[in-house]
């Protein structure tokens, strides 16, 4: 059984008729034939009654015409939904991100993105979540998402953007401002402002991971999950933390910012998206994203 066998059906039903039905579907009578006696052995009834001068329904033959219409009706409400979202997706650009990405690329990606696409309506999901990220890919739920890790499968790919160092973010009145560079030594005996695991799990690993090199652990007084509220703390010397290099760019002032040596642990940034079936306008917003993102690196990491 096959949907041009259900079209045909319809058609000799509505205008019990075949050669009108054939016309009608722009096809032969003996093919018509053929595809209506195709679909009554599938279904394993007579659906029709058929003599030289009539066409006329069986009752199983009514009764399939009631279900079958309706199923025909559903599938062109599916088609035009389709065809309306592919349209509206020309509309809109759904982008996900984790902090850096979505406060320090996406206003001036989302600046010269508007003077290209003016009418385009770009949403916005913020998550720490890379694994989010991806799963949000696959399920259509976002179109672009900039994310901690890659992600790569039949349906996803991303894209290396930068990597960035790490820093140790201080006060002014610590002594540990005067320092060119530290390390996990340097601040074995300092209060340290850390992030949970299962929130920022790539700055919750380099913190330990670079104690555990000298056999130590570090004296984490509280965690928080906002680079902001971190920088709030130490602000009020509550301890220090540390921060990848782009918080710089949000610094209240009164903090220093000293590089963290780390074992050559870095953050890095992807720009992970569908591999296939994306819009006109997703694909400009790709490539502004890997531009503007080329053009933060040189500032962040000179």
């Amino acid at each position: 059984m096959d949907l041009k066998q259900l079209e045909c059906f319809v058609a000799v039903a509505e205008e019990l008729n075949f050669r009108r039905a054939a016309e009608r579907l722009s096809i032969s009578q003996s093919a018509l034939s053929e595809r209506i006696s195709a679909l009554e052995y599938s279904v394993g009834v007579s659906l029709l009654f058929r003599t030289t001068r009539q066409v006329s329904l069986t009752q199983a033959g009514a009764d399939f015409l009631k279900n079958v219409s309706g199923v025909l009706a559903e599938i062109d409400r599916s088609v035009e939904s389709a065809r309306l979202c592919s349209a509206s997706g020309l509309k809109r650009v759904r982008v996900s991100g984790v902090d850096e990405a979505i406060s320090m690329l996406l206003p001036p990606i989302l600046k010269e993105f508007r003077q290209i696409w003016p009418s385009v309506i770009v949403q916005i999901l913020e998550t720490s979540s890379s694994n989010k990220h991806a799963q949000e890919l696959s399920n259509q739920h976002t179109d672009i998402a900039f994310c901690r890790q890659p992600s790569n499968d039949e349906f996803v790919q991303s894209e290396f953007l930068y990597s960035e160092p790490v820093y140790l973010v201080t006060s002014l009145q610590n002594p540990l401002a005067e320092r060119e560079i530290l390390t996990p030594i340097d601040i074995v005996n300092e209060k340290i402002i850390g992030y949970p695991k299962h929130s920022r799990p790539i700055l919750h690993d380099v913190l330990w991971g670079s104690f555990q090199q000298i056999d130590k652990q570090p004296n984490v007084v509280c965690e928080v999950i906002d680079k902001s509220t971190l920088m709030q703390f130490v602000g009020h010397n509550l301890g220090v933390g540390l921060v990848p290099a782009w918080v710089k760019q949000i610094s209240p002032g009164g903090l220093k910012f000293v590089p963290y040596e780390s074992g050559g642990k870095q953050i890095d940034l992807y720009l992970a998206y569908r591999n296939r079936g994306n819009v006109e306008t997703v694909d400009s917003f790709i490539q502004l994203a890997k531009q503007k993102a080329a053009e933060f690196a040189d500032l962040i990491c000179t």
